[in-house]
């Protein structure tokens, strides 16, 4: 199975987490990783963590990320 996803609102988001570069942010529903990657993009000492149900969606986030 293919796996795609198309993150909306990706400005709006990473506007609205106002990320820390050593903060700690959880993704609950990771899919594509789209917006993991714009957080990611914004840590320094900081952590991500990603969580999905859908197992092709955990193996892009892995290829994503």
């Amino acid at each position: 199975m293919t796996f795609k996803h198309i993150p909306i609102m990706v400005d709006e988001v990473i506007k609205g987490l106002n990320i820390k570069k050593d903060g700690t942010y959880i993704d609950g529903t990771i899919g594509g990783a789209g917006h993991a990657l714009e957080v990611t993009k914004r840590l320094d000492k900081g952590l991500l963590v990603g969580i999905d149900q859908d197992k092709d969606a955990l193996k892009k986030a892995e290829e994503v990320l």
